[in-house]
């Protein structure tokens, strides 16, 4: 989206897919209900055109700040007080204090400023793609002390700077904090609507602060199958473990180049309920 953010997340999200995340609105196209229980640093949402979205999570941070960001009054202090904040050791060591004080519990009603401030200071002054995982409240501002790979700094004034046009996107969705399977039950089988599953995936999941574990991951094609008249996508990384659980034939797999933390290759898969929407210009890959 030329017209979009320059930052195409909110949150620099540990496995996030800003790389791939047109090909999931490819795959979405169409429908007038999208449910993501997933959320993770939502990339895609620049990509969903639906009358109706709701995004969940059971990360209250990354929801928390969603909704203040889309707050027609919240949204705007909290860019207006992230602008004030030095891009500093201390302040980065202060808001990582206070999340781990506060454990994952901003206001009830995911509506906290203090707490999106905090959280957002911890994400983007800290290493990037760490947010989601165990370790998102530890480490330091990533100095840099050569001019490779850009300033540091620069990319939290960035980070900012976008957060407004993030706030028009935002401001589309409706955001709550549910486990996946309660968002799943909830969800009507209907032929308007189509739910896009990220979950952890196997082995590097582990990471993540909130697990999926393998009896999870063995759950959640079942509880998909019921989905018959819904679309369903679902992205992961062509492993062992995802081509017993996704066979070819009862799915569709859309094999895409994606990229590793390290940003070395990764073979990404989306998998679809469905015959997949994509151009022939999209090519298979492996």
């Amino acid at each position: 989206m030329s017209d979009g953010p320059k930052i195409k997340a909110i949150a620099p999200w540990f496995g996030g897919n800003r790389l791939l995340a047109a090909a999931v609105g490819e795959e979405l196209a169409g429908s007038r209900w999208v449910g993501i229980p997933f959320a993770g640093g939502m990339p895609e949402l620049l990509y969903v055109d639906a009358a109706t979205i709701i995004v969940s999570d059971v990360h209250r941070h990354i929801i928390n700040l969603a909704n203040v960001l889309k707050d027609p009054y919240m949204g705007v202090r909290l860019i207006r007080r992230l602008k004030r904040e030095a891009y500093h050791p201390d302040t980065l060591h202060e808001s990582q204090a206070w999340c781990k004080q506060h454990d994952y519990r901003p206001a009830e009603d995911c509506r906290d400023v203090e707490a999106a401030r905090h959280y957002f200071v911890c994400v983007w002054m800290g290493r990037s793609g760490v947010a989601g995982g165990g370790d998102e409240f530890c480490g330091s501002t990533a100095q840099r002390w050569n001019a490779n790979g850009g300033d540091s700094n620069t990319r939290y004034r960035s980070a900012i700077s976008s957060m407004a046009a993030w706030r028009r996107i935002l401001q589309r969705c409706n955001f709550v904090v549910e486990d996946c399977f309660d968002f799943l039950a909830n969800t009507k089988d209907e032929r308007t609507n189509a739910i896009y599953c990220d979950p952890p995936f196997p082995d590097t999941g582990e990471r993540y602060k909130h697990k999926f574990t393998a009896a999870q991951h063995r759950q959640l094609p079942g509880v998909l199958a019921a989905f018959t008249s819904a679309r369903v996508v679902c992205r992961f990384y062509n492993h062992p473990l995802i081509r017993e659980l996704y066979p070819e034939g009862v799915w569709t797999w859309r094999r895409l180049q994606g990229r590793k933390q390290t940003n070395a290759p990764a073979r990404e898969v989306l998998l679809i309920n469905g015959p997949s929407y994509a151009e022939p210009s999209h090519p298979t890959l492996f």
